[in-house]
């Protein structure tokens, strides 16, 4: 991307990716797990890692602070004084499996520019070779919203969607990320709700179906805070009342494959705004990656064929009668 005219890189984007197309500027922030990252805490520094206490090396010796600031990149955790989260930031993470376990977390982004610059990070990690995954790093993606206008009606709605559908979006992972404990299956059985009591006229309040025992909540756990028992399902809601987002945990932290960390941002923030009513019409394109195939599919499965634009059919030449 680099050197590249921004106007002509969103060409050849848009044409090698059609869900590009749909892509919008509503802000987003990543979360990229790893492990083997070399460093030192104490007691003050609380959860952000100071940048001048990372000691990983490139292989030709280079401090990761030092080449992250070479391409533009800041990292956050300078002085306790520094808000946090204003740049990028490696956190700690005790979740994660291996010697070195920590995430990095990006300040808030929005549309094609946030997406170069997440693609650019990933490829700064790739020059660290120390820097690794294993199945408990995900990639995990907050979409903001506004909580005056995505309310209880938006949010059942991408409960909804993303009940029914999760399986189609378990198939886009691979097989180690299907069995994590910190992206499990949703757990509220919205189809024993219509049964009992639903309709379309009413709604249930989704924070009362979030905060229930099935979905494994903890009334002794204060909902005010980050580690809550429900946030360790693929779509977490509790993100929403803790810090106004949508947050995906599925997918994992693929250092290798940038390009597919790139279509999980744009999947999954079509999916935001689609349970936010923007259903826009996709066009058909036969022999399409898996992302737009599984779009497809969810237009099918809600009956939103005719949001689906088939490529015309020339008119037919035969004659009435004629085989």
């Amino acid at each position: 991307m680099r050197g590249i005219d921004p106007k002509e890189w969103e060409r050849r984007l848009k044409y090698r990716y059609p869900m590009l197309r749909h892509f919008t500027s509503s802000t987003f922030g990543v979360e990229i797990e790893t492990f083997g990252l070399k460093y030192t805490v104490s007691a003050g520094d609380l959860e952000v890692i100071p940048p001048y206490k990372i000691t990983t090396r490139s292989p030709e010796g280079e401090l990761l602070p030092g080449v992250f600031a070479r391409h533009g990149i800041s990292l956050n955790g300078l002085s306790p004084e520094e808000a946090a989260y204003e740049a990028w930031s490696f956190v700690l993470d005790d979740t994660i499996k291996g010697a070195g376990g920590s995430e990095l977390v990006s300040p808030i982004l929005s549309g094609l520019k946030g997406l170069a610059q997440v693609y650019d990070v990933l490829l700064l990690l790739q020059e660290f070779p120390e820097l690794q995954v294993n199945e408990t790093c995900g990639f995990h993606v907050h979409h903001g919203v506004d909580r005056s206008t995505f309310g209880n009606r938006e949010l059942f709605q991408l409960l909804r969607i993303v009940s029914i559908f999760e399986g189609y979006i378990y198939q886009l992972l691979p097989e180690e990320r299907r069995h994590a404990d910190t992206c499990r299956p949703l757990e509220i059985d919205l189809y024993e709700w219509y049964r009992r009591d639903g309709s379309e006229e009413y709604l249930p309040r989704v924070q009362h179906l979030w905060y229930s025992p099935e979905n494994r909540d903890d009334p002794e756990k204060p909902r005010h805070r980050k580690l809550h028992p429900t946030r360790y399902h693929g779509l977490n809601l509790h993100s929403y009342w803790y810090r106004n987002t949508i947050e995906f945990r599925y997918f994992p932290s693929l250092l290798d494959q940038p390009e597919e960390l790139m279509q999980w941002i744009i999947f999954t923030q079509f999916l935001v705004e689609w349970s936010a009513g923007r259903r826009p019409k996709l066009e058909y394109f036969p022999n399409q990656n898996k992302w737009l195939n599984t779009l497809y599919k969810i237009y099918l499965g809600t009956g939103k064929l005719s949001h689906i634009q088939f490529p015309q059919q020339p008119p037919s030449t035969e004659r009435k009668g004629e085989p």
